[in-house]
């Protein structure tokens, strides 16, 4: 029998382990077992045995998904590992129904042999598939699909799909590589702050297999007969960072006007968590681990401070016999702390009268849990009045929105980070924990703002705050700020009904019922046509007196392009070619029309921040025929670099 030495033991027992925290693992067994007197006899035993106890407990709180995925596991193993319980699932309905033939022959023979009749022969049940199915996701770490909201059969379907299995091994194993991070003790502001490289690294890696995937993607207008990557597409949104960014600081700005005009206060209020929810401390200059942490994830921090806002707006809208309801309206903005755990920062502004109520109300509800406990008082809630002497409450808050996207005009974070590091693994952390950065606090919703942008013009008879609505959105200026200034929010809202509209704000969505069927046989979602709006129209009679009132909603249809999807075929990469993908349809069917502008639906930036209206002929024309060609030689170049690309089946897979 080989003899295994120490070395190669502590070796395979994180070996499936990342390698950077192996690494930290090894290096402190071999301190642990070095650090023994060797004037005891029995010292150099004792200290062995104590390393290797220690060495097995830091694995054990590194827990994998399942057996069959390890932390140090590819996303290539996942997709493998994917496809394999797909294939599981797909063999046990498959035994399920010869179980259940077996049954019917055996029922028909018995009835032929007793009685002549035969018997009858039901389909299988789809609620035994799923009941048979959920315990295959259990046994491999996974939730089966909710009940609540998925029936039988389409549930069934996800779980004998690979690509279902795909995104929910993707998140389990995301979730268990930054817990087992956060239990070994890297996630601290001296060693790997906010988010571990290795999830930093994984979200990198995503990043650019979705950008090649959308540089390689081809969407084809079928209205204009335009092309365009996906990636050039997805730049004139707000998954655009700049773009995500100008925008929330626009909504930011116009509350702030609202509320100036209002002569309303503003708070700049901090929420953190109890002390058990942080793996770490602070003790001067030096990061030590926290001996009262209790095993909370910032996923679990972070629904126990969206518990506590819920019943701080609750009671603040209910009132009190000695204070009326408050609406608040503004901004939370949730981010890490040094070790992960997340905390928030909010914008409100409300009416100056309300303001001792407010803070009490908030300081009942943040120091329910624990608030007896040291420095609860001090640190767990924090107040800022906004001063107008010192600067915009917009601008206060700018740095934030700035470090939790891009890292615009930092240089460096509170921890002394690379402002652009700070912003990449933030953008990881809350990728990793499913965490909502940015949430607007009342005030209408902004889903009918960026639809506004879509609609050309709306009748000249709508009301008036139909009309104003749209050119807050529409209308051109040369400053910010003026009356008909672009990105007018305040006016927005205003026409909207005021930032305490809740959900009777007056311009809404217009939808119609989805026809196309998804790939689980559920009916899809509602597609958005446009706006919609109430209005009392006059009926008359044929010499025009006014005779009667007709209710009715009035429906304003968008700008929207029907787009064919096309992908480089495998077998023609060189020259680009591309194939349909069929089934796939991103917009509404519609007659032939002149394109509004020849990429989106929005006006575009010109020379000395003016906003311009692109051509109206699509572009075309000595210009168009140019940057047609420069469009086509830049595909040709993005063709050539992703051939030299060997780890993927084909030029923009999506994995």
């Amino acid at each position: 029998m080989q003899h295994v030495t120490d070395q190669q033991w502590a070796a395979s027992v994180v070996a499936e382990i990342p390698r950077p925290w192996a690494a930290r693992l090894l290096s402190a067994w071999e301190k642990r077992r070095a650090s023994f007197n060797p004037l005891v006899t029995t010292g150099e035993g004792i200290a062995r045995r104590k390393a290797n106890e220690q060495l097995r407990a830091d694995v054990a709180l590194m827990r994998p998904v399942s057996d069959v995925l390890p932390l140090d596991a590819s996303d290539t193993d996942l997709c493998n590992a994917a496809w394999n319980m797909a294939e599981k699932c797909r063999v046990k309905l498959l035994t399920i129904e010869a179980e259940q033939e077996h049954v019917r022959t055996a029922d028909f023979l018995c009835a032929v042999h007793a009685a002549g009749v035969v018997a009858s022969a039901t389909a299988i049940d789809a609620f035994e598939q799923r009941t048979a199915l959920a315990r295959i996701c259990i046994a491999g770490g996974i939730a089966a699909p909710e009940e609540t909201r998925y029936e039988d059969l389409p549930a069934v379907r996800r779980m004998v799909a690979a690509h279902w299995w795909k995104g929910r091994l993707r998140k389990a194993h995301g979730k268990a590589r930054e817990t087992a991070a956060i239990n070994l003790g890297v996630v601290r502001r001296d060693r790997e702050c906010y988010v571990s490289d290795v999830s930093k690294l994984d979200r990198q890696w995503q990043n650019e297999r979705n950008a090649a995937a959308l540089a390689a993607t081809i969407a084809k207008n079928l209205e204009t007969e335009q092309e365009f990557t996906l990636a050039e597409l997805a730049a004139k949104g707000p998954a655009n960072a700049a773009i995500k960014r100008a925008e929330l600081m626009t909504r930011i700005n116009g509350f702030e006007r609202i509320a100036i005009a209002a002569a309303h206060t503003g708070l700049f209020l901090t929420i953190t968590c109890p002390s058990k929810m942080h793996r770490m401390k602070t003790q001067g200059s030096r990061v030590v681990e926290n001996g009262k942490w209790d095993g909370t994830t910032p996923d679990e921090a972070q629904r126990y401070l969206a518990k506590v806002w819920a019943r701080i707006r609750a009671a603040l809208a209910r009132g009190t016999k000695k204070h009326p309801p408050v609406s608040l309206y503004g901004f939370r903005i949730a981010e890490p702390q040094h070790d992960g755990t997340p905390h928030w920062h909010c914008l409100f502004f409300y009416p100056q009268e309300d303001d001792a109520h407010v803070r009490a109300t908030v300081r009942r509800y943040a120091l329910e849990m624990d608030g007896n406990e040291p420095g609860a008082q001090e640190k767990r809630c924090d107040f800022k009045t906004m001063d107008p002497a010192k600067g915009t409450a917009a601008g206060y808050i700018a740095k934030y929105i700035a470090k939790n996207i891009d890292g615009y005009r930092l240089e460096k974070d509170l921890e002394g980070n690379d402002a652009l590091e700070t912003s990449a693994r933030v953008e990881a952390w809350a990728t990793r924990w499913r965490i909502r950065q940015f949430q607007q606090i009342g005030g209408p919703p902004v889903t009918v703002w960026r639809e506004l942008r879509r609609v050309e013009s709306v009748p000249a008879d709508s009301p008036a705050h139909v009309r104003k609505a749209h050119a807050a959105v529409n209308r051109v200026a040369l400053l910010e700020g003026r009356e008909n200034a672009s990105v007018a929010w305040d006016h927005y809202v205003e026409a909207q009904g005021g930032i305490a509209c809740g959900r009777g704000y007056r311009v809404r969505i217009a939808k119609i019922p989805g026809e196309a069927v998804g790939r689980y046989g559920e009916t899809g979602a509602p597609q958005i046509v446009g706006i919609e709006y109430f209005e009392v129209a006059k009926v008359r009679d044929a010499v025009g007196n006014w005779i009667d009132v007709l209710p009715r909603t009035v429906t304003v249809e968008s700008k929207r392009f029907t787009w064919e999807i096309m992908r480089p075929a495998a077998s023609a990469r060189a020259g680009y070619a591309a194939r349909p993908v069929t089934g796939l349809d991103l917009g509404l069917k519609r007659a032939q029309r002149a394109p509004w502008t020849c990429v989106n639906n929005c006006t575009g930036e010109g020379e000395n921040g003016r906003y311009r209206e692109v051509e109206r002929d699509g572009g075309r024309g000595a210009e168009g025929d140019r940057r047609a060609l420069d469009h086509g030689e830049n595909r040709r170049r993005e063709a050539s670099r992703a051939d030299a690309r060997n780890d993927q089946p084909y030029p923009g897979a999506v994995t």
